[in-house]
């Protein structure tokens, strides 16, 4: 009795605690772990996104809002603020408590004209700094033109705001300023898109942000001027320099704090919290300074791919930044970016004010006209000018300023016309922005800004009151700008004099002057005779302070001065007089200047005196002018001091342009001088330090000298030189550049339609993008071309001399004071030469077209020991007697000539290069010598003042002494033109050879063999294949039997002891079909002493290395080791090569086809992608096609490839080159390709020229987990399939590391196991998000030093939609009691059973290829009792439950919207209290409060369950509890297990908790949403069969479906529908053998796949056989094939997916064919928990919801189903009448007030002849023997009887038929016992409702 009554006091304590923390009653359930209302049995429904808003309605009063009554869905109803006001008083913390919700107010249709009405200037000073002196004068111009609100960006791109405290949490103010300083310094070098762009303002930190004081008088000002002062700081995009800031404090990785170029990652919570503390310093520094409101921008946020991402997670991001404005009593502000999908609108907090920059299409707002169409752009980028998608009003004021143009399409602006449109009049925006942009920092600086918007800002302000009067007048406002975008500083000047007014100064607010005579001597100044007057000036203000600014003076001039040689000076600090030269002379005698500063200053008569001008050099004969500037008067021009020497022969008056002259484009030309501009406006800048921009004033415009030269094979190239200096541009690394004359890429500059070079294979133009000049390969991008600048007819007078020299001397000449130098020098230039020799190596060349003495100038000696060319250049020769000279090479007739070898006969030759060689180095014709590779090269050559010199450049000369040519002339320098011998070694290109001779080789040389390689040869690409080749093979004598010397260069011994042979100069020299890309040395051995054995055949075994290539580029993707001097770029050309004696020399040229007319190309291309990632072209005759029947041979592996059908073609050459799809067959392809797993996927023969074959490749894998154990990443996913190419595997590029611990996890690189290497992935918490794992393979290939880069292989791991996480993920905290003793003991949790979880991994399937649905892993498929062999377990006692005691918890952290906890339950398991929270605005907030009965004790015996306390039928990994329904967030659960007796089913004084495992649901929101569609997985719908189960007498008949599904019991005499039975936990239905459910799935729109959750509850192994038709099986899983039967060995809970369901529609919705599950085994129950409907795509506005229905009909047909599956049983033998029996006491009553859903206990009391009872046919024999008192006093007796009693879970009122059993099994009559269940309370009434029936 006492133990009731208990029980009844702990219910209504609980009871109590609901009230009081206002739960739902529903808490109470057992096992339930939804603590809202419970839905209908049978449906389950897709969380619904947020609803569309409601329109608002106007009213002609404010709406009054009434506050409503808190309730427990609305614990704190709140007034709806105004607009502006604050909703509550901050607190210290800054956040907004979670129960106010600001609302926005109606607003009403507003007169634009009065204060109330926003009429606003935006000024973007993040990008660009503005000082405080321009904002100020801002202010001025927006008060004249009557705006009242300045919005200051200042955190926009850039961060130009600092506060003076800038500390944010530990970081310091002075590392935050230091951090934001280079934030900016980064943002300006990268700007806006993160890339370089040198046209970008140059940062300059004294010019870097506001500063605290300045911000404080800049809001000072503005109050005076009535306008307010708007701060904008810009999050989460155009972060820049924050993200920048961030980097630097280490707060996170630039790269991991971005998700696009100044957008912040929201998932880095470091960063995230740190920009949130910072905007709260502004908003609190702002509020204090009564600023009203705050705009956040919250505009352009981007994911990696560019796309707008205005996610769920954005908008909680930026409500609790808003929340903290509306806190603060700020009104928020942001642009509309977010708001323009419908599915956004009305996300944001109410109250925030949104401003339309580019769409109208927001309700529910107050909205600010911000109409992108009249914005003010500073940019050097292309932008729209007008739009005229409505009328042509709007126009965005950007590039050339032109004020008539500007102002009339201001004049457009209208505050109801918003981006294209009008809206409609019940908009009623409550303002309107004028937009200053600086989208490229630098383009304009302030004051150029000023001018451009001065006269706009007046026209739209005035517009923007619906003024027909436009402001667009020029007059000055006072403190404003001036029309040249000065500032109108207000003068206040006035004029003050001295004494005796000689002297007057102007200037602001002076009141006096004292200026006494200076009466020293003045130094430095030349006065005429004395007229010198100067003054100690000293003016003061009216505050008696000496002014020593700038001021205008004025000083009398002395009568009979020359006024017009009157000049002003002034004394210095360093005591220098400084002449002061723009002063002026006026009408009434007075000198006026504008003095610097004030001291000693005056005026003088300044004497005449001789300048000394320039030397004229005049040749002997000739005549020079000489011009000066002015319009000279002829008595000032003077004749030659002495006329001996030259004579002056003529005067002429010209013109030149002047300073400020004007220039426009002229002609389009391709040679000459000229500027390089696209036509349109943009000119190319070139600076001294070589940076590339753009202008868009020609004046500005950098003047180039383009040359042309053609090669031998009649090919134009063009050098384009900045004029005048060494500077060339050109292309590095598919980058525009400035270079000097060295780079052997600045004359290879082509012409076609524009300039372009040739590299890979591509056409590279010379192009303008938008702003940037730059290359591109698309040859209709805007082209640079090169044009006359023509010139104004602004021009300045000139005056031009002639002089003609008479004879050698010298005299001089003045001219307007100006005395020049003359100097005659001889004439005889035909006596001036200098020698000069023609070499191949030390033998003579004769050019083609010369011969001995012819010309003159030229000998040739054919003495075969002594074989020398000489020419003789004369300084007369063309102009080589001038400045700039002659290229040397102009004076060979042609580029070829002869040389006669040592076998006496004649070799072709070609022009090689000039060379100047000292004479160490000089060049002769003894054997063995070769200086050719020494030298300096140079290309020009002169004479000129009277010194022979050569220029690299022709800029940069260096003078000649000492030449000869002669043999004799060994200590003479000497000047070299050298050639090299024309072989026909290769045929597609041309060898030429420095070491020459005839083509032969014999046994014992050192032999010379040449190869190419081009794609599409077959045999590995290369030809020839064998050697030798007779006509090719090139033999060198290596004579150290000849004792040659070894320091000659040819014959070296190398360090072990070997020799080796030089060759020197070896070049592969383009032809119109073949370019060369690379170069490669093969020697026949790497062992220096293997020699060749059989001249006849030998092959290359060498290590093949690089020894040239065009680009580095070029070389990193051969793949093959490096010579250590490796050359790029310029010719391909070897200076020298080395061959081991007895050895051989493999050349090889890796050759690309140009593209002709006639070439055909192979195009490599990634499916869906036009653009190839390879292509190599193929050089034909003209005529030759691809066959019309090239295609893939489809029997060939697609993962390799092979040769296409009739994909075979004859080149130029003869060879046949073979089309192939296997890329293992191209060169140089990158290797981010050749190490990808590919697939062939198609080829298409786009025209007869062009053949495509597309792939796509699997260099980056996202992995799916649905379980939490470890994953094995192996690198042949990627490709990668043989180890043996691997070198070094690391997690990190720069370093080998082969293990990271990251966010979610740990990566190890395991090198060595039987199955490769391999990362493995192990989780340490539950993962919420995608990760990213880097794998770094370098491979051996590649072993090259830097250039030997490790290859990016990615590995993305992302959550299902549910994932199932060990016992190992919870966090297990101890509890502790007082024992009997007062001793303090601990309540310990322990392991129970065998983890086999170490040695365990989870299938590892990849996003869109998995084999087994979310939920099934085989890692799991034996798992008969714990999962993964163990769990957790703690036990409570009754001895525990005293006072202090600490109970055990389990917690477990997560993301998502539900969870299961899953765990063992039998007889002697007990509750578990569970806790769900999460944090709201830092504060942690209870969601649910759950606890459930774990207690089971029943078993199943002969088709009946029978309640057994005391039989340990365990049921394992039980999901115990259910909690669904959350709010995706992150939460936290804490599982306590207590002791109540309440709880104690079996009275032992103890139960136990086993935590086996928990599985997550939506871990990642909707966030991979786009993922899962890729696995039809998206949107998972989970269906609780036990809660479908109907009654079996829900039936009415007939085929119409009732909502749920049906249980069928398979008996001896078939099978039957039946009621469910409810013994166990709630969430599973169990069937036992020949036991079936039944049902059809209803969904309104069809899933793409359909799962059943399946497990054992006992036994190792079972049948669930699946019916309904034979179409309808389990899919195929983990190598298992689809069947009708899932054979089962697991207690763990996994999905298993349908295939073969039928769907009709009905009713609008889609319907399944009826599904029938049978347990067909005999020793094993079968768990059902969830039918679980997944879909392949998003349904935009669609909630998704899936029922279980069945009619009877189909119920019929499931029981034939049964009786087909089950195995059919004897029918026992009829039984005999059983006799009756009564019992001498037997009575039945069930406990009182059971709610529906807990335990229900009925009481059986009996007389001692009872030995068992049935309760609805079960039995129970266990009873217990107790005694009563019956009567009263001393009549009274004891009685002893017996108690059994029945337990269920309580789901309705019922009444039950009991029976008692005697000891021969003889059964009474039965008696009824009602069972009244009461329904859990919905309501508060209810709940008091049912508490008082407690009473």
């Amino acid at each position: 009795m006492r133990n009731q009554v208990f029980k009844k006091l702990f219910s209504v304590l609980l009871a109590l605690i609901m009230v009081a923390g206002l739960l739902p009653a529903s808490v109470l359930a057992e096992g339930e772990g939804n603590a809202d209302s419970t839905p209908a049995p049978t449906e389950a429904v897709q969380p619904t996104e947020s609803a569309e808003p409601t329109e608002p309605v106007e009213t002609e009063t404010p709406e009054v809002t009434e506050v409503p009554e808190p309730t427990p869905e609305n614990p704190a109803a709140t007034v709806e603020p105004t607009q502006g006001e604050p909703t509550a008083e901050p607190t210290d913390e800054g956040i907004m408590p979670a129960n106010v919700m600001p609302v926005q107010a109606n607003v009403a249709a507003r007169d634009t004209s009065g204060d109330d009405y926003y009429r606003i200037v935006h000024l973007d000073c993040g990008r660009e700094y503005f000082s405080k002196d321009w904002i100020i004068a801002l202010i001025n111009e927006m008060a004249a033109a009557d705006y009242n609100q300045l919005q200051l960006a200042f955190g926009n791109g850039g961060f130009r705001f600092y506060l003076d405290d800038m500390s944010v949490d530990t970081y310091s103010s002075e590392a935050v300023k230091s951090a934001l300083e280079y934030g900016n310094k980064q943002y300006n070098t990268y700007g806006d898109n993160g890339k370089k762009d040198s046209e970008w303002i140059e940062y300059n930190p004294t010019t870097n942000a506001l500063t605290e004081p300045e911000m404080d008088a800049i809001i000072a000002y503005a109050k005076t001027k009535s306008i307010e002062i708007v701060p904008m700081l810009n999050t989460p995009g155009h972060m820049n320099a924050l993200l920048h800031a961030m980097n630097k404090l280490e707060i996170g990785e630039y790269n991991d704090l971005i998700v696009s170029s100044g957008c912040m990652n929201l998932r880095i919570d470091k960063a995230v919290d740190f920009t949130g503390k910072l905007v709260e310093k502004y908003i609190k520094y702002f509020k204090e300074k009564d600023v009203v409101f705050f705009h956040l921008a919250m505009d352009e946020y981007h994911d990696a791919s560019g796309n707008t991402s205005f996610t769920s997670e954005f908008f909680t991001y930026a409500n609790r930044l808003i929340d903290n404005v509306i806190y603060a009593g700020m009104t928020p502000r942001v642009f509309n970016d977010a708001l323009t999908s419908s599915n956004n609108r009305n996300s944001f907090t109410a109250g925030t004010q949104v401003c339309c920059w580019n769409s109208a299409n927001v309700s529910g707002y107050s909205l600010i006209n911000t109409s992108h169409d009249f914005y003010y752009v500073s940019t050097n980028e292309a932008w729209n000018l007008n739009h005229s998608i409505f009328n042509g009003e709007g126009y965005t004021f950007v590039g050339d300023y032109a004020e008539d143009t500007w102002i009339t399409h201001a004049k457009k602006f209208n505050n109801n016309t918003f981006l294209y449109k009008k809206v409609s009049s019940n908009i009623n925006p409550v303002g309107s922005m004028f937009c200053i942009w600086c989208n490229t920092p630098g383009k304009n600086d302030e004051t150029q800004i000023a001018q451009q918007i001065r006269m706009i800002l007046r026209v739209i302000g005035a517009r923007m009151q619906n003024s027909d009067i436009y402001s667009a007048s020029n007059e000055l406002v006072e403190g404003g700008f001036k029309a040249d975008g000065t500032i109108n500083v207000p003068t206040n000047n006035k004029t003050v004099g001295n004494d005796n007014d000689t002297v007057r100064v102007t200037g602001p607010n002076l009141a006096a002057l004292t200026a006494p005579e200076h009466t020293g001597v003045i130094a430095g100044i030349k006065a005429v005779d004395g007229r010198i007057k100067a003054y100690n000036v000293t003016p003061s203000t009216a505050d008696n302070n000496k002014y020593t600014g700038e001021a205008e003076v004025r000083i009398k001039i002395t009568e009979g001065w020359d006024s017009s040689k009157v000049i002003a000076f002034i004394v210095e600090n360093d005591g220098t007089a400084k002449d002061i030269v723009d002063g002026t002379a006026t009408e009434d005698g007075w000198y006026m200047f504008t003095a610097p500063h004030f001291s000693v200053m005056g005026i003088y008569e300044k004497a005449a005196t001789t300048e000394v001008g320039g030397t004229i050099t005049i040749v002997e004969g000739k005549e020079e002018v000489l011009t000066v500037d002015g319009k000279v008067d002829v008595n000032k021009i003077g004749d030659p001091a002495d006329t001996a020497v030259a004579i002056k022969t003529g005067v002429k008056y010209d013109t030149k342009p002047g300073e400020g002259t004007q220039f426009t484009l002229g002609n389009k030309i391709t040679i000459g001088d000229g500027v390089i501009s696209d036509g349109k406006g943009n000119y190319m800048v070139v600076s001294d330090t070589g940076s590339i921009s753009n202008t868009r004033e020609i004046a500005n415009a950098t003047v180039f000298d383009v040359k042309s030269n053609i090669d031998f094979w009649g090919t134009t190239y063009y050098t384009i030189q900045v004029k005048g200096k060494n500077q060339y541009l050109t292309i590095n690394n598919n980058k525009l550049e400035i270079q000097d004359s060295s780079s052997s890429t600045v004359s290879s500059w082509r012409y076609n339609d524009g300039y372009y070079q040739r590299i890979n294979r591509k056409n590279y133009y010379l192009k303008l993008d938008n702003t940037a000049w730059t290359v591109s390969t698309s040859t209709s991008d805007a082209k640079g071309f090169l044009y006359k600048r023509a010139e104004s007819q602004n021009h300045v007078d000139i005056t031009k001399i002639t002089f003609k020299g008479i004879k050698t001397g010298t005299t001089t000449v003045t001219i307007a004071g100006v005395e020049y130098t003359i100097e005659v020098k001889a004439a005889e230039l035909e006596n001036v030469v200098l020698p000069i020799n023609l070499w191949i190596t030390n033998t003579g060349v004769v050019p083609s077209g010369w011969s001995n003495s012819n010309p003159v100038e030229f000998t040739y000696s054919d003495d075969s020991g002594n074989r020398r060319s000489i020419y003789m250049l004369k300084a007369s020769y063309s102009t080589v007697n001038s400045p700039n000279g002659i290229s040397l090479s102009s004076i060979l007739p042609q580029v070829t000539g002869t040389a006669k070898s040592w076998d006496g006969n004649t070799y072709n030759v070609t022009y090689w290069k000039s060379a100047y060689h000292t004479a160490e180095n000089r060049q002769s014709t003894d054997g063995w010598t070769n200086y050719s590779h020494k030298g300096t090269k140079f290309e020009y050559i002169r004479f000129y003042e009277s010194s022979w010199a050569y220029s690299v450049d022709g800029i940069t000369w260096v003078n000649i002494e000492n030449v000869g040519a002669e043999a004799g002339d060994t200590n003479k320098n000497q000047v070299c033109i050298w050639y090299r011998q024309v072989t026909t070694v290769t045929d597609e290109v041309t060898t030429e050879i420095v070491d020459w001779g005839p083509i032969q080789y014999s046994a014992n040389q050192c032999l010379l063999d040449f190869a190419v390689k081009y794609d599409g040869i077959e045999g590995g690409g290369m030809k020839p294949k064998s050697f030798p080749v007779t006509g090719k093979t090139m033999g060198f004598d290596c004579p150290i039997n000849q004792q040659a010397p070894f320091d000659n260069g040819y014959v070296v011994q190398d360090n072990d002891k070997t020799y080796y042979r030089v060759v020197h100069g070896i070049a592969g020299v383009e032809t119109a079909q073949y370019e060369v890309y690379m170069i490669t040395l093969t020697p026949s051995s790497d062992n220096h002493s293997t020699s060749i054995t059989n001249y006849n055949k030998y092959e290359y075994k060498g290590t093949e290395k690089i020894a040239w290539a065009k680009t580095e580029a070029d070389a990193n993707s051969a793949e093959l080791y490096k010579m250590p001097n490796v050359k790029y770029g310029g010719e391909p050309f070897l200076e020298s090569v080395k061959i081991y004696q007895y050895q051989g020399l493999l050349v090889t040229y890796y050759l690309r086809a140009k593209q002709t007319a006639d070439s055909l190309t192979v195009h490599y291309a990634i499916q869906g992608s036009e653009t190839a990632f390879y292509e190599y072209n193929i050089a034909v005759n003209q005529g030759t096609t691809f066959n019309s029947g090239i295609a893939l041979d489809h029997s060939q592996d697609p993962y390799v490839g092979g040769p296409l059908l009739y994909g075979t073609v004859t080149n130029s050459n003869g060879e046949t080159i073979t089309v192939s799809s296997n890329l293992a067959t191209l060169q140089g392809l990158e290797p981010q390709y050749r190490y990808s797993k590919y697939k062939v996927e198609e080829s298409k023969l786009k025209d007869t020229k062009n053949v495509w074959i597309y792939y796509t490749f699997t260099r980056e894998h996202t992995y799916v987990i649905d379980f939490g154990l470890p994953l094995k990443i192996k690198f042949s996913d990627f490709g990668v399939t043989n180890d043996a190419d691997i070198d070094t595997v690391s997690l990190w590029e720069k370093e080998i590391v082969l293990e990271n611990k990251g966010l979610y996890g740990t990566a190890k690189i395991i090198k060595e196991s039987t199955e490769g290497k391999y990362v493995l992935y192990t989780l340490d918490k539950p993962l919420d998000q995608n990760i990213t794992i880097p794998l770094y393979v370098k491979f051996k290939q590649r072993v090259d030093n830097d250039n030997n880069k490790p290859q990016r292989f990615t590995a993305n791991i992302i959550p299902a939609t549910n994932v199932y996480y060990e016992d190992s993920f919870a966090k297990f905290t101890n509890g502790s009691y007082v024992d009997g003793e007062s001793n303090s003991q601990e309540i310990k949790w322990g392991n129970e059973g065998t983890s086999t979880e170490a040695n365990a991994t989870q299938a590892l399937e990849a996003l869109g290829t998995k084999e087994n649905v979310y939920g099934y892993d085989p890692a799991y498929k034996n798992s008969t009792m714990f999962s993964m062999g163990s769990a957790r377990k703690v036990t409570v006692t009754q001895d525990m439950a005293k006072d202090g005691v600490v109970w055990p918890t389990a917690q477990f952290t997560f993301k998502g919207t539900g969870f299961d906890i899953i765990s063992l339950t039998d007889n002697t398991s007990g509750a578990i209290f569970v806790d769900v929270t999460r944090k709201v605005n830092g504060e942690e907030v209870k969601e649910r409060s759950v606890f459930v009965d774990n207690y089971y004790g029943y078993s199943y015996e002969n088709g009946t369950w029978k309640a057994e306390p005391n039989n340990p039928n365990a049921i394992y990994q039980v999901p115990v509890i259910k909690v669904s329904g959350l709010d995706y967030d992150e939460h936290k659960v804490v599982i306590k297990v207590a002791y109540n007796t309440f709880f104690d089913d079996a009275n032992a004084g103890s139960y136990s908790f086993w935590l086996d495992a928990v599985r997550v649901y939506d871990p990642a929101g909707n966030t991979l949403d786009n993922d899962y569609v890729k696995d039809r997985e998206v949107k998972p719908i989970y269906v609780e069969v036990r809660k479908a189960l109907i009654k079996q007498g829900s039936f009415t008949g007939g085929n119409e479906n009732i909502a749920g599904a049906v249980f069928i019991d398979g008996k001896a005499d078939g099978a039957t529908i039946d009621d469910y039975k409810n013994f166990g936990p709630n969430h599973e239905v169990y069937l036992a053998g020949n036991q079936a459910i039944a049902f059809r799935i209803v969904a309104n729109r069809e899933p793409a796949t359909v799962q059943i959750g399946v497990k054992l509850a006992n036994g190792s192994n079972g049948t669930l056989k699946i019916g309904g038709g034979n179409e309808v099986k389990f899919a195929a899983y983990s190598n298992v094939n689809a069947s009708d039967t899932l054979t089962l060995s697991t207690a763990t809970d996994m999905y298993y997916a349908l295939d073969g369901i039928t769907w009709t529609e009905k009713n609008s919705s889609q319907e399944s064919n009826v599904i029938v599950l049978t347990n067909t085994g005999d020793n094993s129950i079968v768990s059902i928990t969830n039918v679980k409907c997944t879909y392949a795509s998003i349904t935009e506005n669609t909630t998704n919801a899936v029922t279980l229905a069945i009619s009877y009909d189909d119920a019929l047909m499931a029981v034939d189903a049964v009786n087909s599956a089950i195995t059919p049983v004897e029918p026992e033998p009829e039984p005999e009448p059983e006799k009756t029996f009564e019992p001498e006491r037997f009575e039945a009553s069930w406990s009182r007030n059971v709610m529906q859903g807990r335990k229900a206990t009925l009481t059986v009391k009996t007389s001692e002849d009872v030995e068992a009872i049935t309760v609805d046919g079960q039995t129970i024999r266990s009873y217990r023997t107790r005694t009563e008192r019956v009567g009263f006093g001393r009549r009274a007796k004891r009685i002893t009887y017996r108690e059994f009693t029945y337990s269920m879970v309580a789901q309705e009122s019922a009444d039950f038929s009991v029976t008692a059993i005697n000891a021969e099994g003889t059964e009474s009559e039965a008696i009824t016992a009602r069972l009244t269940v009461k329904t859990r309370p919905n309501s508060l009434r209810d709940m008091w409702d049912w508490f008082k029936g407690w009473f």
